[in-house]
């Protein structure tokens, strides 16, 4: 029987492979790093702020793979942004939470995601909790965790904005949903971006992820008619109005 080479299924363009219906997209278009992309990805920053960078992956792609390993379908996708939680349904969402609490997951997550739920009661990680923050989880000490990790987050070639753009090109590569030729491309040194921003090579790096990231939120991976970015900065306003007007306009 002949083997089907690797990769036969995706488009080559240089030296990425683009996953089938990736490439028919036509020309990707450009995504508020400020707007979409950090609201997105936020979470990954609280983990790893709370666990640091090592353990932090360990759990956010345990909790990519749980999630996979739910679903009804092989659809490689990538769970990477939090609206991709919210294509789930209760059943699958139970599931989940019932395998990262049998692996001690779970609560670490919880620990580390605490102050983006207990602010944003319609975030689409809420599900990861058996029951709603109390009162007192809104403290200003979480508050101002939050806050902190968001500032660090707005220029999106710092150290921690790398880390968590990193982390989700990651979440692609683990899912299946993005590949990389090993020759000739920079991505092909992936693991330097560790050294950021300390080597040429690692900049280097660093700059293919930035260019890449907005493929992770065109259709194919991304439900585009998610309304947790604008629900997350318009909510912003109403917990600390000077605060967040700033920001959004970031």
């Amino acid at each position: 029987m002949k083997k089907k080479k690797v990769l036969t299924d995706h488009k080559r363009l240089g030296k990425i492979f683009l996953p089938p219906f990736t490439h028919m997209l036509g020309p990707m278009q450009e995504v508020s790093w400020v707007k979409t992309v950090l609201p997105e990805l936020l979470w990954i920053a609280l983990i790893h702020d709370y666990h640091g960078l090592r353990k932090g992956i360990e759990l956010i792609s345990e909790l990519g793979r749980v999630a996979r390993s739910c679903l009804k379908s092989k659809a490689l996708i990538i769970f990477g942004a939090i609206s991709s939680f919210g294509e789930l349904d209760d059943e699958q969402k139970n599931s989940i939470r019932n395998k990262l609490t049998s692996s001690g997951a779970l609560f670490l997550i919880q620990k580390a995601i605490l102050p983006l739920i207990a602010f944003y009661p319609e975030c689409y990680l809420k599900f990861l909790f058996y029951h709603e923050p109390s009162p007192t989880d809104r403290s200003k000490e979480n508050l101002e965790r939050l806050k902190s990790v968001i500032d660090d987050l707005y220029d999106k070639t710092s150290k921690r904005a790398m880390m968590v753009q990193a982390t989700m090109t990651w979440l692609g590569f683990d899912s299946g949903a993005f590949k990389v030729h090993k020759d000739g491309t920079l991505l092909a040194n992936f693991p330097e971006i560790e050294k950021y921003p300390l080597t040429n090579l690692s900049k280097k790096v660093a700059a293919s992820i930035r260019a890449a990231i907005n493929m992770f939120f065109i259709e194919t991976h991304y439900p585009v008619h998610t309304e947790w970015p604008t629900y997350f900065w318009n909510h912003g306003l109403q917990i600390d109005r000077c605060y967040f007007e700033d920001a959004s306009n970031g």
